[in-house]
């Protein structure tokens, strides 16, 4: 007996394969095919599509969930993981150091943290979310009192006591409670990779069998609905698996023109998103959230590569170092954020629909564009820079026009009020054939433009450079 139902099931699956090979078939939409196979086959069949699609729409509701909460959840945690690692590198080298730029990564780092939690935190089931904001609001108060002592000049010796005997204590408990939640997210996960596997497979035999008690009545059409079902559930699954672990470049073999195959292909830009958010993530600057060096770096080697004109203006801040020992790191960061601000409203309103912001670090930015905007929006960015820095300076400094400050080298020297330089350099009138050629060319002109009163922009006009 049990060898001719093995026999009938091969029979069986050869003959739905080489129907939904069929170019008139494999044309048709799961609905089409199940209200073709409605008309043809009997009670049996339809209870057997009915629950294959019942339980397509259940796991590809599951997986969803995976990847929008679960997923995304263990990703956040890790980011946070590897912030508070950071901090904790940052703050142990500053306390031997006394590194004034030490200092100041490790500000970034600790007023980053908040805007990554506040994105984990929505994801978490309400047990999770009291007992790790538990840890988080302590070590946020402790983290708190450690930077204002920091920032305040104490002495060392007092500065590793609160370290070690408060701030760590909260630190490591915050990072425990983290890897903790990331190893129970990871096997639930897991398991729901796996029950999903095995429902799948579960569908699979609850439907054969329901055929094979209908099969007097079964057509070639329902027979191909069940294989295709299978087939595309097999291929999503293991997708998905593949998206959990990290893995975002993974590739689905459905090339129908049903529902299954838009999904397949709706899954794959999903997918690719997620690829470019995670790197954009990573390499966006936390104060203006713009693009980093290599995204800066990447646009600007594919427009040489295509040959397409552009004009690369590079932005840089005149006198900010002496500002922000004056007024105060948060102050230069406010400058910094609203520079970013001033230069992405200006480009993306005066400039061309697919024209780039990016911030390569610090006081430093880039904007790209035609060549024919490049000089107007230059000449824009100057107008509303210098109508918005006198308010950040006292009015005391404001009127004088400059102030009395230390410079690197400890020498008293007067700073004049910030300005602006941007050196502009157009594809279409030199020959640079590198983003670092054309970076390092712009770092000359800057050095140039420093030396000019006032904010200024250059072109370089000059032919033949390499």
């Amino acid at each position: 007996m049990e060898k001719l139902v093995i026999f009938f099931k091969s029979k069986i699956n050869k003959f739905a394969a080489w129907v939904s090979l069929h170019p008139v078939i494999s044309r048709l939409t799961v609905t089409k095919k199940i209200l073709l196979a409605y008309l043809l086959i009997a009670s049996f069949s339809l209870v057997a599509i009915i629950y294959a699609v019942s339980s397509l729409h259940r796991q590809t509701t599951a997986s969803a969930n995976l990847v929008d909460k679960d997923t995304r959840a263990v990703a956040l945690a890790r980011e946070l993981q590897e912030n508070l690692n950071s901090q904790e590198r940052l703050e142990k080298q500053y306390l031997i150091q006394r590194n004034k730029e030490v200092l100041d990564l490790s500000l970034e780092k600790y007023q980053r943290f908040p805007q990554i939690w506040s994105d984990f935190l929505p994801l978490l089931d309400s047990s999770q979310r009291e007992e790790m904001s538990v840890f988080y609001r302590k070590y946020r108060d402790e983290g708190g009192s450690f930077h204002d002592l920091l920032l305040s000049g104490s002495p060392t010796k007092s500065l590793e006591k609160i370290f070690n005997e408060n701030f760590l204590p909260a630190h490591l408990d915050l990072h425990k409670s983290l890897v903790e939640f990331r190893e129970t997210q990871q096997h639930k996960i897991d398991l729901a990779l796996v029950g999903l596997s095995h429902d799948s497979s579960h569908a699979f035999r609850i439907t054969l069998i329901l055929l094979l008690l209908g099969f007097i009545f079964a057509t070639p059409v329902a027979l191909s609905v069940i294989l295709n079902i299978h087939h595309s559930l097999r291929h999503l699954t293991r997708a998905i698996m593949q998206v959990a672990s990290g893995n975002y470049d993974v590739e689905i073999k459905l090339s129908s023109h049903d529902e299954f195959g838009q999904l397949s292909r709706d899954f794959l830009e999903m997918s690719r998103k997620l690829q470019e958010f995670e790197a954009s993530n990573l390499d966006a600057s936390p104060l203006t959230h713009l693009p980093g060096n290599l995204v800066i770096q990447r646009r600007v080697e594919e427009l040489l590569r295509d040959n397409i004109p552009f004009g690369h203006a590079f932005v840089d801040l005149d006198h900010f170092k002496a500002y922000n020992d004056r007024y105060g790191y948060q102050n230069g960061s406010d400058i910094i954020s609203e520079v970013g601000d001033i230069i992405k409203e200006i480009v993306t309103r005066d400039g061309n629909s697919d024209d780039f912001v990016g911030h390569i670090g610090g006081d430093d930015y880039i904007f790209l564009t035609s060549p024919e905007k490049v000089e107007s929006l230059s000449a824009t960015v100057i107008e509303e820079f210098d109508k918005m820095i006198p308010a950040k300076y006292s009015e005391e400094d404001r009127q004088a026009g400059f102030f009395v400050c230390q410079d690197r080298f400890g020498v008293e020297r007067q700073f004049p009020l910030m300005t602006i330089s941007i050196a502009i350099i157009c594809s279409d009138t030199s020959n640079y054939n590198s983003a670092i050629a054309i970076s390092h060319e712009c770092a000359k002109m800057k050095e140039h433009l420093k030396r000019l009163p006032g904010s200024n922009y250059l072109v370089d006009r000059r032919q033949g450079k390499s």
